[in-house]
């Protein structure tokens, strides 16, 4: 179940994270600016992750599928070094498919967070 929990939100906020890209892309049709666009759009992936994270514990994806993220320890959302570890695991790139092979993935097992449904 919580595999399938995170799997929908990493959709969904993909398929939000999409729909921005399309926009900027549109508003940038400039060739020079497309160019230099994913040097914007990639940071701003994982600042969306971050800042959702640690204000509210919950990205628009979480949000949809009623889970959030917690610490471990005290069941609250990240504080801001929890939520820049977890994010900063994201670069990882096997991060996202330890979860086919381990209960708790490498950005919650490092960050010492987890994902609960509500």
């Amino acid at each position: 179940m919580k595999k399938r929990v995170r799997l929908y939100n990493f959709l969904i906020d993909s398929a939000l994270f999409f729909v921005v890209v399309l926009i900027f892309s549109a508003l940038f049709k400039d060739v020079v600016a497309q160019e230099y666009l994913k040097y914007i759009m990639i940071p701003l992936y994982y600042l969306y992750y971050f800042i959702m994270e640690w204000t509210t514990g919950q990205t628009v994806g979480k949000m949809i599928t009623k889970s959030k993220v917690v610490n471990c320890d005290t069941d609250e959302k990240p504080n801001f070094s929890s939520a820049l570890i977890r994010t900063l695991c994201r670069l990882i790139p096997v991060d996202f498919f330890t979860y086919l092979f381990i209960p708790m993935g490498i950005h919650d097992r490092v960050s010492n967070t987890e994902l609960k449904q509500s």
